[in-house]
């Protein structure tokens, strides 16, 4: 009787590893195999810029802070034909509905902090979408040259709007070319109009 039962158990056990090889079989040949799609990429807060050309005021990307955070910074194309530089004013726009400016993120660059002066700076948002920044020398101190490895004028941060979705366009952040002002170390800090500004950065979440 056990023997019957064995032998019963054996028959069932090579049967179902005969339909189990059967349908691996059927499935090798192609039609039956089922393919999971790969999921789609993570969209990642992303920044792009160019070179600077001389006497050109222009944003840069900097450290990549967090997955939705970029540091920017302002820089001038070195050397610069002024050597009397004492500050600078400009407003910044941006599309609130996408980007925030981070707050108390703003810090002055090298580039005014030569001969040991310590800048004035102030960046604040007036309106929702415009960044007003001032950055000058203090005490009267004489102004400066931009040059390779003092042309780095400031840094602020940006963050993308949780949620935000937009493709690179300079427009999402950009100078207001109505304001924007390179200034001389005169008291009457006078404008230098071989110093201009430019607008290259492209930021995008994709």
């Amino acid at each position: 009787m056990r023997q019957a039962v064995f032998e019963s158990h054996r028959r069932l056990l090579a049967a179902l590893l005969s339909a189990l090889l059967l349908g691996c079989g059927s499935k090798s040949g192609g039609g039956d195999t089922v393919v999971t799609p790969p999921p789609p990429p993570t969209p990642t807060f992303q920044c792009t810029d160019s070179s600077v050309m001389v006497d050109k005021v222009a944003l840069k990307c900097g450290v990549h802070r967090t997955v939705d955070v970029w540091e920017i910074d302002v820089v001038i194309g070195s050397p610069t034909t002024s050597t009397d530089i004492g500050g600078f004013a400009f407003d910044l726009l941006f599309d609130p509905a996408i980007l925030q400016f981070v707050p108390d993120s703003a810090g002055a660059g090298p580039m005014l902090y030569q001969d040991g002066d310590t800048p004035l700076l102030s960046a604040r948002i007036s309106d929702p979408g415009r960044l007003v920044v001032g950055i000058y020398r203090t005490g009267g101190a004489a102004g400066v040259q931009g040059i390779p490895g003092y042309d780095h004028i400031m840094t602020f941060s940006m963050k993308a709007v949780p949620g935000a979705q937009f493709d690179a366009d300079p427009r999402h952040l950009a100078f207001d070319m109505n304001i924007f002002q390179a200034l001389d170390s005169s008291a009457q800090a006078q404008p230098i109009p071989s110093i201009t500004f430019s607008d290259q950065l492209l930021l995008s979440f994709q």
